[in-house]
């Protein structure tokens, strides 16, 4: 009975049932990482991690840790770091003050970051890592709090099944992660913009619905 209710509160929360709007980024997180730790249901399962998929959001593409999702509206991109959990790498996050927003994130131990970075097109750059896991999605200014809440709903069920990490590593499985993706980076910052447009962001920006069809 309580998973049913924690699962309806999600869905509610993702649909509209609470106005997000209103809510700021602080509320948001909060709201989604207090609601998705309650629970430990998981609805997809992947080599060495699982997580709930929220209601509104389907994969594209999953390989090597990489997931592409899929909302009524845009791309999401999902990377899973299990090196840097394996490590255990602490934060390695610092506040940008250039950033349209940028804010640290810690809860029950785990750490993260939020940061939102002004791109191409009047659009914006979400980069939000929570639990050795992040998202990437570019969005419309007043699409950026839907979008955040799924991201959270998302991130804030990931759990890591230390076992199969740990034959992956001792396989050398993991070895081609190692330098392909840091969670760390941030892409939209400024001194990284221009090997963004030469490596994902064109792919990205091809994938970006035509503003004038969003109602």
């Amino acid at each position: 009975m309580k998973k049913g209710l924690l699962l309806l509160f999600l869905v509610f929360f993702l649909t509209g049932c609470k106005n997000i709007n209103k809510s700021s980024y602080e509320q948001i997180i909060a709201s989604g990482l207090y609601e998705s730790n309650k629970t430990a249901f998981k609805n997809k399962t992947s080599q060495g991690y699982s997580y709930y998929l929220p209601k509104g959001l389907s994969i594209v593409e999953d390989i090597n840790n990489n997931v592409v999702l899929k909302s009524e509206k845009y791309k999401m991109y999902l990377y899973i770091d299990l090196i840097s959990y394996y490590h255990k790498i602490p934060d390695q996050y610092q506040i940008n003050t250039k950033a349209y927003y940028s804010q640290k994130i810690n809860k029950d131990g785990k750490f993260g970051y939020l940061e939102i970075n002004l791109q191409k097109n009047n659009q914006y750059l979400i980069e939000i890592m929570y639990n050795y896991a992040k998202i990437e999605v570019i969005v419309n200014n007043r699409d950026i709090k839907e979008m955040l809440s799924y991201a959270v709903a998302l991130l804030g069920t990931i759990s890591y099944n230390d076992k199969i990490i740990l034959n992956m590593v001792g396989e050398d499985i993991l070895n081609y992660n190692e330098n392909e993706y840091n969670i760390f980076e941030i892409a939209g910052r400024e001194n990284n913009v221009s090997d963004m447009n030469e490596t994902n962001y064109e792919n990205i920006m091809d994938d970006m619905p035509d503003t004038d069809l969003i109602n």
